[in-house]
């Protein structure tokens, strides 16, 4: 049987910090039981609450002005934010990038 998905995008943007805490709390809960997807701009957030990290970002060819998604690294938040692979990965959790 496949586990239960919760996707959320940007779940606690414009949302004061105990309302964000709450919202937290009830992630870190709900992931005993749940998968549960976040998409955020929130280093500290993602940082907080997630178990594991993916990082994306955009290649544009300006031949064709065309932009393409692509995964960056994917790894253990603790490696993501202390240790990253990637130099794009480590610009973008120090704020050097993005």
């Amino acid at each position: 049987m496949e586990p239960d998905v919760i996707l959320m995008d940007e779940p606690c943007s414009a949302l004061d910090p105990v309302s964000t805490a709450r919202i937290e709390d009830l992630m870190i809960e709900l992931k005993e039981t749940y998968s549960i997807v976040i998409v955020t701009h929130n280093m500290q957030q993602a940082a907080r609450v997630a178990d594991r990290t993916a990082f994306f970002t955009v290649l544009a060819d300006d031949a064709t002005s065309s932009r393409t998604g692509i995964l960056v690294e994917y790894d253990t938040t603790e490696k993501i934010f202390a240790n990253p692979s990637d130099e794009r990965t480590e610009r973008y959790v120090t704020g050097r990038f993005g």
